[in-house]
């Protein structure tokens, strides 16, 4: 069993990430101070003979650091036994996979030779390298993502995908490859800036969110529940598109992904995250109903990615300022235009 754990690290003012993934013998754990950028991460090896202290040892250094506001994701696949699968062998008579996913820096992109890439589209090739197959990509609109993995028109979908109750009635979902969760974001020199830490505090004014994300559902719900607050959301094609218009002046507030917002920030200078994570997200690999074969592969690889350094490697690749990440930020601009 795999399981995902959110906190918030105590003792800085600007917050933190921490995750966890149990495999066999191991966990894996990073850490990330949201304003800062610093992060660590490594290993817990469990040994046989002291797997139980090991166990409780983790458990003792997790809880005295972190106050938990969100658990668990547990994996429902282990059982199934992909290798004998229709659809994976499908798949491996093809020679090919085929992927949907959606324009969202740092997770996928188009660089300077129009090839899409970023830390979703290497986790995507490494699935396909574990499956021995070649992989078709095919960037859409975010909103017609889901739609197509309903349709069966590709073998799965990654996009940096927050995995909800909404869309696991319609797609199966994976285990986390990645969490993150809902930040606020103002201009530096804005008279809001030391004013607003939620959006109880965002009355009256206009709130930028991606259109057909969970920033504008988070943003919808909150006036849904919240009928004493009224600000007007304004819904773009994507996050650089709400970024411009904060710069611009022509909203107030944008309500963003933290992974995104930091490498958007990188590239619009001016830009200030006001709050800590006010949500938790477990970001998924999405797959039509019914294909439990490959769900548990793509499962199996998740595993994998985590024990093997993989997901240690693309974070500093593309998310970490020393890594690509600021390659990834560069292009933010590019895609706008």
């Amino acid at each position: 069993m795999v399981c995902s754990v959110f906190y918030l690290q105590k003792g800085l003012p600007s917050g933190g990430l921490f995750a966890y993934h149990q495999l066999e013998d191991k966990i894996v754990f990073s850490a990330q101070a949201i304003c800062t950028g610093e992060s660590q991460r490594g290993e817990i090896i469990m040994r046989k003979t002291a797997k139980a202290m090991a166990l409780l040892t983790a458990a003792s250094m997790i809880m005295t650091a972190f106050t938990p506001v969100y658990a668990e994701s547990t994996d429902d696949t282990a059982a199934v036994d992909w290798e004998k699968g229709d659809n994976i062998k499908a798949i491996k008579e093809k020679g090919v996979i085929t992927v949907a996913t959606g324009t969202y820096v740092p997770f996928e992109y188009r660089d300077d030779d129009n090839n899409i890439v970023g830390f979703d589209i290497d986790l995507a090739q490494y699935i396909a390298d574990k499956l021995g197959v070649d992989m078709e990509v095919t960037d859409m609109e975010f909103q017609s993502i889901v739609p197509s993995i309903q349709n069966g028109e590709y073998d799965f979908s990654i996009a940096a995908m927050y995995k909800t109750d909404e869309r696991c009635e319609v797609v199966d979902m994976s285990k986390s490859y990645c969490d993150s969760g809902m930040i606020l974001a103002v201009k530096e020199d804005s008279e809001y800036a030391d004013t607003i830490k939620s959006l109880a505090d965002c009355d009256g004014l206009k709130v930028a969110v991606k259109e057909g994300a969970t920033s504008y559902n988070v943003a919808q719900s909150f006036l849904d529940e919240n009928p004493d607050v009224s600000y007007e959301i304004v819904q773009y094609k994507d996050t650089v598109g709400c970024v411009s218009d904060l710069l611009a002046g022509r909203v107030d507030v944008v309500v963003n992904d933290l992974l995104n917002q930091k490498i958007l920030s990188q590239e619009y200078e001016g830009t200030k995250i006001v709050c800590d994570p006010f949500t938790h997200a477990e970001n998924a690999i999405a797959v039509q109903k019914g294909k439990d074969d490959l769900l548990a592969f793509i499962n199996e690889c998740i595993d994998d990615y985590y024990a093997d350094g993989t997901y240690d490697a693309l974070w500093t690749k593309w998310i970490d300022a020393s890594g690509d990440g600021e390659e990834a930020a560069s292009a933010a601009e590019d895609t706008a235009e």
